[in-house]
């Protein structure tokens, strides 16, 4: 074989696939890192040295006179090319539903276009009925909040509503250490966090209107966690708290203080080695009492929360280093596996790739022929699928007609959803902001089948305003009305202008020629002249041998 055909086949593994030793194909990202939301880079500094090192013609001991020692080295090394950051500003643009709700005002009326803002992320903030107070509250340990059974039955709806989409706590154990922290009303830890956490979640899930007990869960978790940051080494506990913070955080808070929290929750796994499969890839890394799969749950949620707060607002997401952490197992009666298997497709969109087109149309596919069980797990299929359309949408790129069917399919299904959850208070973060997404998207798509689904879709999100009654909701209801009024005008100013054109260039009815009631004798001439080379027939009177119906296609003087 020969050196050229060697040097042909030859391939420079990814970052990631090279240290773990996995087959990689080179892709921008490869198959291994796409499949399992690694971060596929190239050219780590560790192949630098290592090139720097072996390659004879780099100057070691030497340097040029008024020049730094290396300095010639480093001008032999592969020159890369800095990150366009034009191009990261509009992938992160390209990521966010509020830029793309900001710019389709833009197009459709600049003067009236709706602020940038996030629409309908959450349902808003949880506050008192009036006259309640809405003012701060004290810290109270968990068991001054709530008794033994009030915690049980909040746990419960917790368990059942809750942990089969966000599966990352153990419910036996959990149980077990509910039972104990009540037999010992004054041994109180970071795991009252998790217990306050949980409490919380169960009366979010409960309630449509909250109450001073939740506030008091609420604050009581806060402060517990803050705490154990300020002083003393986190532990698993503080993870699962964290994390539960954030889930609440999602559904409920701003999406700046939610960035921020779910940001702290992935320095919190770093710091812990959630991400690691070994307990000895790093002697910094503690080592965690837990079973691996209720770990890679963990990981798995904190990873998607940060993910897409961070695609929300445009910002940058916490990429984790050497993250090894392997795909959870399903289980009967839980659909997290079926949120955390998004997550591939979900990384693929990060500011630092560059997809096409058709890769983007690809992962569509993908994500349409998904399995989807509950409407949490449709709502964040969904979701990935408005993202990869907007970003479609914004290329100006062309989508196949079969796409689009399998779309507007999907849609229906998340607002059926949508509906579902408003109606058995279940408040999941895209039961609002996936509706008023849908119309974004259905308004710029522009097209019979997707003004079609407006109507239901407009529907839905006031249903959902009128059921959560907050002022977060109502601002979504009334963005979207105005979205669709621009859209309305500028179809009637359109219509408008096509009408005097037509008026003003108005054209006479072209004639229609009168219908002719009969043949001429011209036109049955042939029968004549068929008759004359018969013999056979003639002396045949041509007309009176003809019947009635072919007699009244003559006129009258034949």
């Amino acid at each position: 074989m020969t050196d050229q055909l060697k040097r042909k086949r030859s391939r420079v593994a990814c970052a990631p696939c090279r240290e773990r030793k996995r087959k990689c194909n080179g892709g921008d990202p490869c198959t291994t890192c796409l499949e399992w939301g690694y971060d596929c880079c190239y050219g780590t500094p560790a192949s630098l040295k290592k090139q720097k090192n072996s390659n004879p013609s780099i100057p070691t001991s030497s340097a040029s006179p008024g020049r730094p020692p290396d300095s010639d080295a480093l001008d032999s090394l592969p020159q890369t090319s800095a990150p366009d950051p034009h191009r990261i500003t509009r992938s992160l643009e390209a990521n966010s539903g509020a830029a793309f709700v900001r710019n389709l005002g833009l197009k459709v009326d600049s003067s009236n276009a709706p602020r940038l803002n996030l629409f309908g992320w959450n349902i808003g903030e949880r506050r008192l009925p009036s006259g309640l107070g809405n003012g701060a509250v004290s810290a109270l340990p968990i068991v001054d909040i709530l008794s033994r059974d009030d915690m049980k039955a909040l746990a419960g709806i917790y368990f059942a509503k809750v942990d089969p989409c966000y599966g990352f706590i153990d419910s036996r154990q959990f149980y077990e250490r509910l039972d104990e922290r009540w037999r010992s009303p004054l041994s109180s830890g970071v795991y009252d966090s998790v217990l306050a956490g949980v409490a919380a979640l169960g009366s979010l899930f409960s309630h449509r209107i909250i109450d001073v007990t939740e506030l008091l869960l609420v604050e009581s978790a806060r402060s517990i966690l803050e705490l154990n940051n300020r002083g003393g080494l986190p532990c698993f506990d503080t993870a699962t708290g964290w994390t539960l913070r954030v889930v609440y955080m999602r559904m409920t808070a701003s999406p700046h203080s939610t960035w921020i929290a779910s940001a702290t929750l992935m320095h919190l796994v770093e710091a812990l080695g959630l991400h690691l499969e070994s307990a000895g890839e790093t002697i910094l890394s503690r080592r965690v009492h837990c079973s691996p799969d209720i770990r890679r749950r963990l990981v798995g949620v904190a990873r998607h929360l940060n993910m897409w707060v961070s695609y929300d607002l445009g910002l940058t997401r916490v990429i984790v280093w050497n993250d090894q952490c392997l795909a959870p197992a399903a289980k009967p009666g839980d659909y997290t596996t079926e949120l955390l298997g998004l997550l591939p497709v979900s990384a693929s969109l990060g500011p630092e790739k560059s997809p096409d087109d058709r890769d983007l149309e690809a992962s569509l596919r993908a994500i349409l022929d998904g399995r989807h069980t509950q409407p949490p797990s449709v709502m964040a299929q969904c979701n990935l699928a408005l993202c990869l359309l907007r970003r479609l949408l914004v290329m100006n790129a062309s989508t196949s007609s079969a796409v689009k069917e399998r779309v507007l399919a999907l849609f229906r299904r998340a607002l059926q959803g949508a509906r579902s959850m408003a109606m058995n208070c279940c408040p999941w973060h895209h039961m609002a902001n996936v509706p008023f997404q849908i119309i974004g998207v259905l308004l710029d798509m522009d097209t019979r089948a997707s003004l079609a689904l407006l109507p239901e879709a407009m529907q839905t999100l006031k249903f959902v305003a009128s059921t959560y009654d907050t002022d977060t909701m109502r601002e979504a209801y009334s963005t979207a009305c105005l979205l669709v009024r621009l859209y309305q005008r500028r179809r009637q100013e359109d219509v408008d202008m096509l009408s005097g054109l037509v008026s003003t260039h108005q054209q006479p009815d072209p004639e229609v020629p009168a219908e002719q009631t009969g043949a001429s004798r011209e036109e049955i001439s042939w029968l004549e002249d068929l008759v004359a080379e018969m013999p056979s027939l003639q002396g045949i009177n041509l007309y009176e041998s003809l019947d009635d119906d072919v007699m009244n296609l003559f006129p009258t003087n034949l």
